[in-house]
């Protein structure tokens, strides 16, 4: 693997990028347009389990949401940087206003089941990849050697929203209605998703193609890291489902709500650290090595559940793991976005993830009810070794073909 000197100034290099012009602006646009990828699922959870009785209705209803969102995404972010992402965002934005309104009223009308699922497929299909339009702007404005900082600010804010959304969604559900958290929700992506188009001079510029390139597929330097994000996605969807059922075994579900937060609090600590010092290593070789590192933490997950305070100790460190894999598979994606398709190449990551979630949640629920807490635990370490593996075959074969059109 080859060895990428980037440099970093510490804590400094955050101040540094966030002080280039409009950095500010639209990392705040930003953070206000994640508000629906982040918890759109939650707040379907809610509002069908209210109007039916039946948690495992809603998780029916959130897997095509969920599928749609994986889908699409790639295509929403082509588009943005084939017609600018103004446009694209506004029209993405009228879509999911319009979806999700759909199926709000099939469900609260009590409609035929299966148009819910119909709707929340094309809900989750109308839901853009904001989080890759702000990364495709630090990737113009910020210079290569602060791309890092930038990039690990960027998974700083993902983590915020997951870290506030799904408690506040809640608080507003409980409070008032599903309904209103989930329109909430929706507001408040649409504020952020119309501040974030309205900032015109940080968007990426257009690059028209000569020809259409039809189907869209990821450009082949990012596949091995992309197949290793539906790993890594696998790995919070079985955190989502083992938490859970530890939680409601050991006698106290309230505890999977801090276990959820300690890891999001962790991620966000560990990606301060990962983009405010210099590594020797490349990208996509920090991301195998420490996917590998996190898999050895996680497989202590299944030996602490016997007790809260050590089990929250591994998930700290856990999550002080993942992060560095995180930034750096953006990093890689970024690094190997070809011209014209930044915004695209930035959107397969995330998009993969999101595909892996629900993978790995019902392969922990299958493990969950067979044998318990410890064995669902078991398959964060599973996923996580997976990842590894993927990332370090993909990459050796990428190596290989590069040797051979070389000889």
């Amino acid at each position: 693997m080859s060895v990428a000197a980037e440099t970093g100034q510490g804590v400094r290099a955050y101040g540094q990028v966030l002080r280039l012009p409009g950095a500010r602006s639209f990392v705040a646009a930003g953070i206000l347009a994640r508000f629906p990828r982040a918890t759109l699922s939650l707040g379907i959870i809610l509002l069908v389990s209210s109007a039916t009785g039946s948690f495992a209705s809603a998780g029916i209803v959130v897997a095509p949401l969920v599928g749609g969102m994986a889908i699409a995404a790639p295509l929403w972010s082509s588009r943005m940087d084939r017609y600018g992402q103004a446009r694209v965002i506004l029209v993405s934005l009228g879509c999911l206003v319009l979806t999700a309104s759909v199926l709000l009223a099939l469900v609260l009308s009590g409609a035929p089941f299966w148009t819910w699922l119909v709707a929340a497929f094309f809900t989750g299909a109308a839901t853009p990849d904001l989080t890759s339009a702000v990364r495709a702007r630090w990737t113009v404005l910020a210079p290569p050697a602060q791309r890092t900082p930038a990039l690990a600010l960027e998974t700083i804010g993902d983590q915020m929203v997951f870290i506030s959304g799904p408690p506040a969604i809640t608080a507003v559900a409980a409070a008032l209605d599903p309904a209103v958290a989930m329109l909430g929700s929706l507001g408040l992506g649409v504020v952020g998703g119309v501040w974030l188009a309205a900032q015109r001079g940080t968007e990426p510029a257009r690059s028209i193609p000569q020809r259409s390139r039809g189907i869209v597929l990821p450009p082949l330097g990012v596949v091995p890291i992309a197949l290793a994000c539906v790993a890594l996605g696998g790995v919070f969807g079985s955190f989502d489902v083992s938490l859970v059922g530890w939680a409601e075994v050991d006698g106290r579900p309230w505890l999977a709500g801090p276990a959820f937060s300690a890891l999001a609090v962790a991620i966000a600590i560990g990606s301060v650290v990962t983009g405010a010092r210099s590594w020797r290593l490349s990208p996509a070789a920090r991301f195998i090595l420490f996917a590998a590192i996190a898999a050895v933490v996680s497989l202590a997950l299944p030996v602490a559940e016997q007790a809260v305070l050590p089990l929250f100790g591994v998930i700290l460190l856990l999550g002080l793991t993942v992060s560095p894999v995180m930034v750096s598979g953006i990093l890689v994606a970024s690094a190997r976005a070809p011209e014209g398709r930044v915004t695209e190449t930035l959107a397969y990551p995330t998009a993969a993830m999101s595909l892996g979630v629900p993978i790995g949640g019902v392969i922990a629920g299958a493990a969950l009810d067979a044998t318990g807490p410890a064995a669902a635990l078991t398959t964060i370490a599973v996923s996580l070794g997976l990842a590894a593996i993927i990332a370090a075959a993909g990459e050796a074969l990428l190596r290989l073909r590069r040797r051979g059109a070389t000889a």
